[in-house]
């Protein structure tokens, strides 16, 4: 009966909805279409057996046939939820081009959904739940407008149906989280991809019992890449409880809510739901126990539990310094790579060298770092780690371990130390990077405040994995090393859930924007006072340049100078003010005091090897592929490296 409520529910709202309704043209119906397609159901679910076959089959118009809602002459709902049902879905009801709903739930339905069911492209619901059907999902279906209303009723609501979910290639629809603070998460292919693993469930204050072992469950692996995500369709008290994942609420247009109800129940347990990093549904099932969901998680990150470790036993190479390149114009300026999560075995067969030199070339495929190369002294230091991977039981020598999204935090102090083995150069001047041994992808550069009074100066740690490619490890590399590291630049992407920069974050910027930090950021978009505004000549501003609002992770209250950029999201190079300040800053140091900057040779500089056509350097990735922001830079002073 609650059902039944809730479908009529959704069959008023519809009629109540204008927009949503087909045109009013009726010359272009075809009545015979749909009357084929019904009677397929009837013969093919053995219509004469139904509990309730009203008309069916008979001379009245379709709107009086049981289950049957029609608009101007178009079937647009179907309602046969627990009519006893039996047999396989016929092909014939993807010719109903205006059907909008179609309930066949809580029957004894068997076989599998037809592919040819994604071409209901008016579909808006599907419900197959309590059925006996199997096979895989079609990944047609994904493209139909309801997706996430038949992500709820037909596939997470599978208690008797058997599909073939998690080797199907669907992927979860987007859902839009509402915080306690008002701020809007977006779980969506991007959220999906920061984390090894995520956990959706819905909240209930009847489930105080089961949160510490949903904590030692986030507490094992948040560092590992797994992350949680839980929404309470009212009020809750879950905030006294401390949890540290996020908890929010749904809107009722949200998929979560069309399955809020009948799929997750409420009970002592929750329903958990997880989902790989491409967003493909790998686990969905009614917690019976809390030991269930631990034994569940834990094998799933087995490989790093159970993790074989090598151990080094050979630290001779360990400190060794490498000079991969010195620099033949200026004073020279240093760059000190290193390893962490490389053992002594990976050293001697090449492994590491070969990354740092893969490190190296990827500090200069960018311009205008790719044309002042000579300029630079590259080092290496070989750093031991006692194991190879970032385990439960494994030890670096840099200390480096994944935080929470995409943050890495390491030993700085350490690393200073190792860097220090390659060159005495001031610390003001020091861009140190550190390669992990790691295919996840994050990253994240430590910029440290300056001792001097130098426009620009400060030492830097950029931390980078090596990533699933060479593509990924390039972009990150630029991102956060150079851009970042060297230049100082800041992020110009708008995180999910930030809106206004509050006026307290524009305060601390003015104290970094002193030391000649952020010049591809401004919290003013006036063409006369924001700090590009030398930039706006008709050739730069042709080719994109200007103010776009967002950027330092917030939506509103700041600007960036172009829509995308390798500060952005890693397409189209750096803009024109990123190119300025990376100019500025190898000059400055390849030349010292004796250097004194002209903006029109910049301008000749940059004219000639950058517009009015693109280098080949230019575009990191290819127009339609990007990747997702990193975890913003961490400002700190010296004391900090011994957090």
């Amino acid at each position: 009966m609650r059902r039944l409520i809730l479908f009529l529910l959704c069959l008023f709202l519809f009629v109540g909805c204008k927009d949503d309704l087909p045109p009013q043209d009726a010359q272009e119906y075809v009545p015979e279409q749909d009357y084929e397609a019904v009677m397929s159901l009837y013969h093919a679910l053995d219509g004469e057996h139904w509990t309730t076959s009203t008309n069916w089959g008979s001379e009245r118009p379709l709107e009086e046939w049981y289950g049957i809602y029609t608009y101007q002459g178009r079937v647009y709902a179907i309602d046969l939820s627990a009519n006893n049902l039996s047999g396989t879905l016929p092909e014939a009801v993807a010719t109903m081009d205006a059907l909008k709903y179609l309930n066949l739930s809580s029957n004894s339905i068997t076989g599998s959904i037809p592919e040819c069911y994604g071409e209901l492209q008016s579909l808006v619901q599907l419900s197959l739940y309590n059925n006996r059907m199997s096979g895989a999902i079609p990944t047609s279906l994904n493209k139909t407008p309801g997706w996430c209303y038949t992500w709820g009723y037909a596939v997470v609501g599978n208690r008797y149906n058997r599909f073939n979910i998690y080797d199907s290639g669907i992927t979860a629809p987007t859902l839009s989280l509402t915080l306690s603070d008002g701020q809007t998460v977006t779980v969506d292919s991007n959220y999906y991809a920061r984390n090894r693993y995520t956990i959706l469930f819905q909240w209930s204050d009847e489930y105080t019992e089961f949160l510490p072992t949903l904590k030692t469950i986030y507490d094992r692996y948040r560092g590992f890449g797994l992350d949680i995500v839980s929404w309470t369709p009212s009020d809750s008290e879950i905030d006294k409880y401390g949890v540290e994942w996020r908890v929010g609420q749904v809107s009722e247009d949200n998929p979560l809510s069309a399955y809020n109800d009948n799929y997750y129940p409420v009970g002592l347990y929750p329903t958990v739901t997880m989902f790989d990093t491409e967003g493909r549904l790998i686990f969905s099932d009614t917690v019976e126990s809390r030991g269930n969901i631990v034994s569940v998680v834990d094998a799933l990150f087995a490989d790093i539990v159970n993790a074989d470790l090598y151990t080094s036993t050979d630290y001779s190479a360990d400190g060794t310094v490498n000079c991969l390149q010195q620099a033949t114009v200026g004073a020279g300026i240093d760059v000190v790579i290193m390893g962490d999560g490389f053992s002594d075995r990976m050293i001697a067969d090449g492994q590491y060298a070969e990354r740092m030199m893969l490190a190296a070339d990827a500090l200069f495929s960018q311009a205008p770092m790719s044309h002042f190369r000579d300029m630079f002294n590259i080092y290496t230091v070989n750093v031991v780690s006692a194991n190879e991977c970032y385990a439960f039981n494994s030890s670096t020598a840099l200390k480096c371990q994944f935080g929470e999204g995409t943050l890495i935090t390491g030993d700085d102090r350490r690393c200073f130390d190792y860097a220090r083995k390659a060159t005495d150069a001031p610390l003001d001047n020091l861009l140190v990077v550190v390669v992990l041994n790691s295919d996840r992808y994050a990253g994240t550069t430590y910029m440290y405040y300056p001792q001097s009074t130098v426009q620009g100066a400060g030492a830097a740690i950029a931390y980078v994995p090596i990533g699933a490619d060479n593509q990924m490890f390039t972009a990150l590399i630029c991102h956060e090393a150079v851009g970042h590291g060297f230049a100082k630049l800041d992020d110009e992407y708008t995180l999910e859930g930030m809106g206004a920069m509050p006026l307290e974050h524009k305060d601390f910027r003015k104290a970094r924007e002193e030391y000649g930090w952020l010049k591809n950021t401004d919290v003013c978009h006036s063409s006369h006072f924001v700090k590009w505004s030398h930039l706006l000549l008709p050739r730069y501003v042709s080719s994109g340049l200007g103010a776009y609002e967002g950027g330092a992770s917030y939506a509103t209250g700041i600007y960036r100078p172009t829509e995308q950029s390798i500060m952005n999201m890693n397409v189209g190079g750096f803009n024109p003010p990123s190119r300025e300040a990376i100019y500025y800053r190898i000059h400055s140091l390849a030349y010292g005091d004796s250097w004194n900057y002209d903006f029109d040779t910049f301008l000749s500089y940059d004219f000639v090897n950058i517009l009015p056509k693109k280098s080949e350097n230019m575009v990191l990735c290819s127009e339609n592929q990007s990747f997702m922001p990193t975890h913003p830079p961490v400002m700190c002073n010296y004391r900090t490296m011994y957090r």
